[in-house]
């Protein structure tokens, strides 16, 4: 349970007559261990890679840690990120999960665990009791911000798989509810910069012709409303007026994105549409599997992610690359005609070149934010990595569909947090407990789900 009491950074006192007066920053407003100077605000974001690990353990502790092929596109940042190993999410076997557990000892069901701490109990996943640690971290920074969090996923659809389904949700509310991501970057692109205020007059008047079409659009919407509301009955109407509340808030929430340009804080370039799918063969099963440009969409989220943290459109943020047991086509990246979770199966050729490949090409975007949080200054003097803690995972470790010795790569606020290490976890140590460390880096102290504790040898 949270051993946090904070005050909200717009806490009012009430007077007579509903007169108001804002408080002051106070220290009961900032989370308690939290290194970040004054005015810096702590930042979380989460990625997750829907496939197992194959040479992603390092050889070597410490800092003179050799960095494994699976990895290697971190090893630009290495000074700023260590990588925490010894992780495992127990099966099942034939019995009951044990706490923190998975259902399936082979693959699947592990979502849930990983993210939340809570034990999958069959092929559905069960409904978890307690939240992400995106979620609880949200609860306490998110709270004064335009968007209390942000969820992507950059793989659009399930190809040969179909709807995933839960297999993309890597985020979950404080009710165990699954919260969908957002898959469109073209969407996520306009929500964030709608109210940017452009300095040339064409993209000025563009701007305010889409703010005006949404409008209008819920203004047509409302009307032809008014109209059934009259003409059903009372329980119909309370439905609609539910509704339709929902339609007055997303009209309000469009209208006041506020204008955050400047100080660093710019519109990003349009990305256009986005990437349609595209069919490529599949020779393990026969006939083809797809592919959306991934790498531009994990790519744009990644921009955006980092945008809406400079401008605080948003403390808290996670992006799924791609879904758990993914079935994206690898012919595009690789040159290889399989989906990539063909590559945990089966003897392909080149397999262990591929799957590395494939597992560092998932780090890369993790590598790419590292930076840009780095070469991003805040005002205070430090630099946005420093006030920002980003975790890494995967949705297994190196013995294809097992959960056992899982390599979980961990950046930011290095005056808790020990970078540039390999960091070889306690016997029984769960991927959780990495997350409950980050958390506890941001000042927050809570244990996700069935599992307690944190990763003792992380800690400066």
């Amino acid at each position: 349970m949270t051993k946090q009491t904070r005050l909200g950074r717009r806490t009012f006192l009430t007077g007579l007559g509903g007169a108001t007066v804002a408080l002051p920053l106070l220290e009961a407003m900032l989370p308690r261990r939290a290194w970040a100077a004054p005015g810096s605000p702590c930042r979380y974001v989460a990625m997750f890679a829907g496939v197992e690990q194959k040479d992603c353990v390092p050889s070597g502790a410490g800092a003179g840690y050799t960095m494994p092929d699976g990895l290697a596109a971190l090893e630009s940042v290495r000074d700023h990120i260590s990588i925490v190993t010894n992780l495992e999410i127990p099966p099942a076997g034939t019995g009951t999960p044990p706490a923190g557990g998975k259902a399936n000892p082979h693959h699947g069901n592990i979502m849930m665990p990983l993210f939340t701490g809570y034990r999958s109990t069959n092929e559905n996943y069960g409904v978890p009791t307690s939240a992400s640690a995106d979620q609880i971290v949200a609860d306490v920074v998110g709270t004064d911000t335009h968007y209390r969090s942000l969820e992507y996923c950059a793989q659009p659809e399930g190809y040969r798989s179909g709807d995933a389904g839960i297999k993309t949700v890597m985020s979950y509310g404080q009710g165990g509810d699954a919260r969908v991501a957002q898959k469109s970057p073209r969407l996520a692109w306009e929500s964030m910069f709608a109210n940017f205020t452009p300095s040339d007059p064409a993209d000025l008047e563009a701007k305010e012709k889409l703010l005006a079409r949404r409008l209008s659009v819920l203004d047509l919407v409302k009307t032809r409303g008014d109209r059934l509301m009259a003409a059903v009955g009372s329980s119909d109407r309370q439905r609609l007026e539910r509704h339709f509340d929902e339609i007055r808030d997303l009209e309000k929430r469009l209208a006041d994105i506020p204008d955050t340009s400047g100080a660093g804080c710019d519109a990003l370039p349009d990305p256009g549409t986005d990437p349609a799918a595209t069919d490529h063969p599949n020779t393990e099963h026969g006939g083809s599997t797809g592919y959306s440009d991934e790498d531009k969409r994990a790519g744009v989220f990644v921009d955006l992610i980092h945008m809406a943290l400079v401008c605080d459109l948003t403390r808290v943020a996670t992006l799924v690359l791609t879904y758990e047991q993914s079935t994206m086509s690898l012919q595009p990246l690789w040159d290889s005609p399989y989906e990539m979770h063909d590559v945990t199966h089966n003897d392909i050729p080149n397999r262990t070149a591929v799957w590395n490949g494939i597992t560092s090409w998932h780090a890369s975007f993790f590598a790419k934010l590292v930076q840009k949080l780095l070469d991003t200054p805040e005002p205070t003097g430090v630099t946005m990595l420093d006030t920002t803690v980003l975790v890494m995972t995967n949705s297994g470790g190196p013995s294809g569909h097992g959960s056992s010795n899982m390599a979980m790569p961990i950046a930011g606020c290095p005056s808790i947090l020990r970078m540039g290490e390999h960091i070889v976890a306690g016997s029984g140590a769960h991927p959780t407990h990495v997350f409950q460390t980050a958390m506890l880096a941001l000042g927050i102290e809570h244990d996700l789900g069935e599992v307690a504790g944190v990763v003792s040898g992380l800690l400066v």
